[in-house]
């Protein structure tokens, strides 16, 4: 068959074999031939074109051909006798000796002092002792009076994916680890340090966290706390759903009926269902006990009846007609309203 192009000319005595060796390597020739003839009609350049059959390698340094060039390393300069170029640049991290000095001698948030902070919590080494010690340095700086001012300095420092670091590390200590989750309480109010801690994998280590220590009622608390926290859109509430938080938070209140597990549960899980789109499975159950456990609490009470208004179509929109007649055997498990003050809607 007659072959129109010089490339498929090419492959063709090629795989043929051709008449003799010679002819293979000079059609494959002539059909790099074609293409850099074509490249340069369109404009194209062919410093440093390298071939196999024409040989031609460059030996251009990165750093000439492209100013903005990261490849560069001092392997290329070895194997090409490159003797200039761009310096290498040294590294300016701090040692964990020199960082647990600063940590020690700090007196104020600024700019070493953080670096040191974030350098003590994010060495897999550092143990918890002096973890607890930096995190509470950091936590009296947060409640100093220009509380808003610390919060700006650490969420332009890295000590915020130093802390969820010092969570994954330390979190068989359960101390450290509910400190780490306090910081991260305390210190969520800007948006910036908010996404810092979430693209660091915060809520992937609270619920590590969470399963670590299931029955330890401070522990699951300030987890759901941290989540309370930084949750504030609905990506990151689907991404906490999508990684299991309604579960740990059911269990953790079915484990704990203490207030406090309960009414931040409570407050989570309306923010998991209304922006994180939770399944409703299990909701309407742990709001209705929650209810009873603590019906004089009119913070649980609330907290339940916005979670219930969620997950429940028409909750307490028309009052119930067994109050109206004089008693209702469901007391506060009812899910219609006992007088106009309870009717919402």
């Amino acid at each position: 068959a007659q072959c129109r192009s010089p490339r498929r000319r090419a492959a063709s005595l090629f795989d043929r074999g051709g008449a003799a060796g010679g002819h293979s390597a000079m059609a494959v020739d002539g059909a790099s031939a074609v293409r850099r003839r074509g490249a340069e009609d369109r404009g194209g350049q062919h410093q440093g074109y390298n071939s196999t059959y024409s040989g031609k390698v460059s030996n251009i340094p990165p750093w000439e051909t492209n100013s903005n060039s990261a490849w560069y390393n001092s392997s290329w300069r070895a194997s090409n006798g490159a003797s200039q170029g761009p310096p290498v640049v040294p590294d300016t991290g701090v040692a964990l000796p020199e960082a647990t000095k600063g940590v020690e001698e700090a007196a104020g948030p600024d700019e070493w002092s953080l670096r040191c902070v974030a350098t003590v919590l994010d060495n897999a080494s550092t143990e918890a002792e002096l973890a607890q010690v930096a995190l509470a340095k950091v936590g009296s700086w947060l409640a100093m009076a220009e509380d808003h001012q610390v919060v700006s300095a650490i969420a332009s420092s890295s000590v915020p994916p130093a802390v969820v670091s010092a969570m994954r590390h330390l979190r068989e200590d359960p101390l450290a680890a509910a400190l780490c989750c306090n910081i991260v309480v305390r210190s969520s109010e800007g948006a910036d340090v908010v996404n810092s801690y979430l693209r660091a994998g915060l809520v992937d280590e609270v619920g590590s966290l969470m399963d670590e220590h299931p029955t330890h009622g401070g522990v699951q608390n300030v987890c759901i706390l941290a989540l309370c926290g930084t949750l504030k859109d609905h990506t990151s509430a689907r991404q906490a759903v999508s990684h299991g938080a309604v579960n740990r938070v059911l269990r953790a209140m079915e484990v704990t009926v203490g207030r406090e597990v309960q009414l931040n549960g409570l407050n989570l899980l309306r923010i998991l269902a209304e922006q994180g789109r939770a399944q409703r499975t299990g909701l309407q159950e742990a709001a209705l006990k929650a209810k009873v456990a603590h019906q004089h609490d009119t913070d649980v009470v609330d907290a339940a009846d916005n979670l219930l208004a969620v997950v429940m179509p028409r909750f307490k929109e028309v009052l119930c007609w067994h109050w109206q007649s004089g008693w209702c055997k469901l007391g506060p498990r009812c899910t219609y309203a006992h007088g106009q003050a309870d009717r919402r809607g």
